[in-house]
């Protein structure tokens, strides 16, 4: 029951990471017979296995358990329980937990495998020591107790007399057992025995050295183990001999360049210790080596690097082993072998030679005999090399079983997912689906624009000078060096030109070991014109604005030891040589290794005076503190990021120069989809020249945040690019494209007419004014009483947003023989979102009874007179400034809550089946009897128009069904009252979504270029999606999956556009449903 337990837990453990892998396993489980264990409440013996059918082999060592809770106490003497072996008493021994153990092995076997340990090594306590052994008739005085049911026993400690090693005959131990060091690797985490006072050594006076004693007995084929309980008797049967269902299994059927190669071995011979994870070191290459205990299950040395390390190949059939023990490989030029914490060295030696080209597997829990190729950290000791060719492969082998190791590249597909397109202030999910990213399948892998093998999704608006050109990178040691003559000239490329980072590869073949630096330079490849060009110099006529460096060093961080930046500075040369370096980042500017900062202006107007190619230099000494960098026999290149970017107007034309990278994250483990966000900010009156603004963008990240300063529409709309490398193995540019609208805003008052002192409701809408989605947006009523623009809502530089007049005249202070007479901003009035991301302002303050007149020397009442606000709209919806006003002399627009849909995105429904569109609202103060008017305006633009009747409460609501043979496409409703608008907003209708991959993959398979393992993945993401709509009883995991051949000729017509999504997956349902393909 405890070995089906542990086997069951760790099969969850397993499937949960890998479940292609290991479905073979999952089908054995399934068919585990009754028998194994489940009348067996007390018994537990380690080599039950139902997924080897009881076998074991060799010397392998076996523990047995009796859980009783009738003897478990550990503080009162209890009887030993009645436990045989092939019908010989098997010695029980009470632990410190209540439970009773004993452990035993083949004599023949431990005699040999002891014999390789000691006589073969001489390293005692390595490798397959199994202690010192004492003959059956040893004295009860030296042991403790009586083994004379046995043919000998093991013990752990070496020196007591009369104790043999390896094949000599067994002869009685006598006089006492030392405290010496335990020598027995075989049994390394026993537990502990019953030391309790008052009661004998484990409950039967065992001598506490001997523990743990390995009982020997000689035994062919059938093994029973039975326990002879008051009540009932318990057993369990075991075969010594061949071990059945041994296999090796990779994570997946083709891998990208850098991936994690999975191996997991299911071999329980290779179980010997059933106290402790076993660990296996493998020589691969030709001649094979095979090494147990070369390392402890964490990673140490054990027998690595003294005469305890063992080749065992030329014993491996005397130790029972059959084709299984030796595990090669023909890595080709496809795969490598790495290090991890298992195995930290790519080499062992035993004092004498070295080995090279070995795999270690460690065992993945205490007797499962399950080996891993990799550790806690999920990083294996195989991996795909970064240059791999595509289409070749590598061979794993093991118990003369092959595998290839098939290196492959996959199509991407990059989407932006919310179907109403990017909206201000509101972040758009963004998917990329690319199993050439998924790297390490034990772990969810980041595109982190600091690893060398990511591909970076990315943005550029604009033209931003970056890395793309640059060369001549040089690294110059701590101390100091001249900057033309000295420094290590280190190779670099630009390999994607999408993201534009510059790679250096600090290799040992261009460093000596242990190298420090200080300083880096780069060249640009950049002239003093093209930065006169980007740059905003704000010191000239007509040009306002920032300009900014946008870096990202933390490859240099994680990889060469620069932590601390806050002494860095970096200079731009026009030439090495140039004695009058402008410094555009100062020390203190920065203190991490990643970030946006601004450039002063007096450094632009420096560079303006400067000719010819530029140099980056970055010095992270500048204050010679010491501060220094080590390059030390580096296996990883280092990714940099410098840009520099600007934001603002040159001659009346806007200035937006910048470009974003996209760390988007996998989705889940092994899932080859990777998704993130962005949103994007409008600029406005208020902020187009805030550097608090700039500030506020991501320009690194997983969630990115950039600057808009225009609508951007068609060829100008936004493309965010990746380079795939598309499974025909050319690079492909990929890209999701979409356009960038501005909005035109409305404003008005929540009642047509007010009394002196009641509030008045102002409420203004514009989606473009929702700059931040974390939070809810003010704008304020600039106070500064030397602003023409006093007492509007703006900033005091000249940017009004909005304008509130009485009488046509702004509600304005001014000062009237010495008294001050207050004025919009004197009510404390700010315009403040109703909430995240609604792009709905109020704002609210008394009508007052007299405001200052138009010369400000005078008060004038406000009764009988017209109540107005002026929206300077800085980009209405065609891009352009524009002006809204609620109109003088003219009713008022009454507002209410604004429009909500239920949904932003509907699918048709299917045939006979309706969708209902539900938009809901409230009017304030609306006329009884008069109706709201809403247009509907289609995907073709057709437009239709219907009234709907308030309720009493002002409630609406307007339902609107789609069919089945509706138009795709984006719907937009207006809404109006007393000729008014009211609110507006809309909807994306679509077919059912199925994503350009599945459609991608689809098409390959149905051409055989990719397995049906990807053509069934397309399906399982539809049905988890709710796209593919069949039941739960319809998928299974009893069997494998499958997809018959011939049904490739309906998902090519498919793929081919030449019958509709929706049937073909009416196609698929039914397959799916009839069981022809599992899923």
């Amino acid at each position: 029951m405890r070995q089906r337990y542990l086997f069951e837990r760790l099969l969850f453990l397993k499937l949960t990471r890998y479940s292609l892998c290991l479905f073979p396993i999952l089908l054995l489980m399934f068919v585990i017979p009754p028998a194994f264990g489940a009348s067996n409440a007390n018994l537990f013996v380690s080599a039950e296995n139902p997924l080897f059918s009881n076998h074991f082999a060799g010397p392998m060592v076996v523990e047995v358990v009796i859980r009783d809770p009738m003897i478990a106490d550990t503080s009162e003497g209890k009887g030993e329980p009645d436990v045989s072996l092939n019908g010989k008493k098997l010695r029980m021994i009470q632990g410190s937990d209540g439970s009773w153990y004993a452990y035993f092995a083949n004599k023949a076997k431990a005699q040999i495998a002891d014999g390789i340990a000691y006589n073969n090594g001489g390293g005692i306590g390595k490798g397959l020591d199994f202690g010192e052994f004492c003959g059956k008739d040893t004295p009860s005085s030296v042991l403790g107790i009586s083994f004379s049911n046995t043919e000998g026993v093991a013990i752990p400690r070496s020196g007591t007399t009369g104790a043999t090693n390896g094949q000599s005959s067994f002869t009685s131990c006598t006089g006492t057992i030392p405290a010496n060091p335990i020598v027995n690797n075989v049994v390394r985490s026993p537990t502990g025995i019953n030391t309790n006072s008052g009661i004998p050594v484990g409950q039967v006076g065992l001598q506490q050295n001997a523990w743990p004693v390995i009982q020997l007995f000689s035994f062919d084929n059938k093994v029973t183990i039975q326990y002879n309980k008051a009540g009932g008797t318990q057993k369990v049967d075991l075969q010594y001999n061949e071990i059945q269902n041994i296999s090796l299994s990779l994570d997946r059927n083709g891998y990208p360049q850098s991936a994690e190669v999975i191996v997991l071995l299911n071999d329980i011979q290779l179980n010997q210790d059933p106290t402790d994870e076993d660990s296996w070191t493998f020589k691969v290459n030709s001649p094979p080596a095979t090494f147990y205990q070369a390392f402890t299950d964490s990673g140490a040395n054990s027998a690595n690097g003294g005469a305890g390390l063992v080749n065992l190949i030329p014993h491996l059939s005397n130790l029972g082993f059959e084709d299984n023990g030796i595990l090669t490989m023909n890595l080709g030029s496809v795969v490598e072998l790495q290090t991890n914490n298992h195995q930290p060295v790519n080499s062992v030696s035993d004092g004498t030679n070295t080995f090279n080209n070995i795999v270690t597997l460690v065992e993945s829990q205490k007797n499962s005999g399950i080996f891993e190729s990799f550790d806690s950290n999920n990083n294996s000791l195989i991996g795909i090399k970064s240059d791999a060719p595509r289409g070749q492969s590598g061979i794993i082998e093991y118990d003369s079983r092959k595998t290839s190791i098939v290196s492959g590249t996959f199509t991407a597909s990059l989407s932006l997912n919310d179907g109403k397109g990017p909206q201000p202030g509101k972040r758009t999910p963004i998917t990329l689906s690319d199993n050439d990213q998924n790297i390490n399948p034990q772990k969810q892998d980041d595109l982190d624009v600091f690893r060398s093998t990511n591909i970076i999704p990315s943005l550029k608006i604009g033209e931003p000078i970056t890395l793309e050109k640059s060369s001549n990178v040089r690294f110059y040691p701590s101390g100091g060096s001249n900057l033309v003559s000295g420094g290590t000239l280190t190779p670099s490329s630009v390999p994607d030109k999408n993201s534009k980072r510059l790679v250096i590869d600090s290799g040992p073949t261009t460093f000596p070991a242990n190298f420090n630096f200080e300083m880096i330079s780069i060249e640009l490849n950049v002239s003093a014109n093209d930065l006169k060009e980007l740059l905003l110099n704000t010191s000239v006529s007509g040009t306002s604005g920032t300009n900014w460096i946008n870096y990202d060093l933390r490859s240099i961080s994680n990889q060469l030891g620069i932590t601390d930046f806050s002494k860095t500075n970096m200079t731009l040369n026009f030439g090495l040589s140039d004695t009058t370096p402008i410094q555009i980042l100062d020390p203190d500017d920065i203190n991490s290794a990643k970030g946006l900062i601004q450039i002063d202006n007096a450094d632009v107007q420096t560079i303006n005076s400067k000719s010819g190619n530029a140099f980056l230099v970055i010095n992270f000494d500048s204050g010679n503190t010491g501060v220094s960098g080590l390059i030390s026999s580096e296996t990883h290149k280092q990714p940099i990021v410098f840009d520099l970017f600007s934001f603002g107007e040159k001659n009346s034309n806007t200035v937006n120069n910048a470009i974003y990278r996209f760390e988007l994250k996998e989705t889940g483990v092994n899932s080859g989809v990777f998704s993130g966000t962005m949103e994007y900010v409008i600029t406005n009156q208020v902020n187009v020249f805030d550097a608090n603004l700039i500030k506020s963008l991501r320009t690194i990240d997983d969630d990115i945040r950039f600057l808009i300063s225009d609508r951007l529409l068609d060829e100008k709309g936004i493309s965010i690019s990746y380079s795939d490398v598309s499974q025909v193995g050319q690079e492909v540019p990929t890209s999701s494209k979409s356009d960038i609208l501005t909005h035109s805003g409305t404003v008005g008052f929540s009642s047509p007419s007010y009394r002196f002192g009641q509030p008045v409701l102002v409420r203004l809408i514009d989606p473009d004014l929702n700059t931040d989605s974390d939070q809810i947006d003010i704008y304020l009523v600039n106070n500064d009483p030397n602003s023409s623009n006093v007492d509007t809502v703006g900033d005091s530089s000249g940017g009004v947003l909005l304008e509130i007049k009485i009488k046509d005249t702004r509600y304005k202070r001014c000062t009237i023989n010495g008294v001050e007479y207050g004025g919009l901003a004197a009510t404390g009035f700010t315009l403040m979102e109703t909430g995240k991301k609604t792009g709905v302002f109020e704002g609210v303050f008394k009508m007052p009874t007299q405001i200052c007149d138009k010369t400000g020397t005078k008060l004038i009442s406000t009764a009988g007179g017209s109540l107005d606000a002026k929206y300077n709209d800085f980009r209405d919806k065609f891009g352009q400034p524009n002006i809204f006003e609620t109109g003088r002399n003219q009713q008022l627009q009454t507002l209410g809550s604004p429009p909500i849909l239920n949904n932003d995105v509907f699918t048709l429904p299917k045939y006979k089946q309706t969708t209902e569109v539900v938009l809901t609202g409230t009017l304030d103060n609306h006329k009884r009897g008069t109706p709201l008017t809403a247009t509907l305006v289609g995907p073709d633009q057709s437009i239709s128009s219907f009234g709907v009747y308030p309720t009493s409460s002002g409630e609406y609501k307007v339902v609107i069904t789609l069919n089945h043979d509706s138009l795709t496409g984006h719907y937009g409703i207006n809404l109006e009252y007393l000729g008014k608008s009211v609110g507006s907003t809309s909807f994306l209708v679509t077919k059912n979504s199925i994503p350009d991959w599945i459609k991608n993959n689809a098409k390959l398979w149905s051409s055989n270029k990719v397995s049906d393992t990807e053509f069934i993945n397309g399906l399982e993401h539809l049905i988890k999606e709710n796209i593919l709509k069949v039941s739960a009883s319809a998928t299974t995991e009893k069997h494998s999956p499958l997809v018959p051949d011939w049904i490739k000729a309906t998902v090519s017509l498919w793929a081919d556009n030449k019958i509709s999504d929706d049937e073909f997956l009416s196609a698929m349902e039914f397959l799916v449903k009839k069981g022809i393909i599992r899923v």
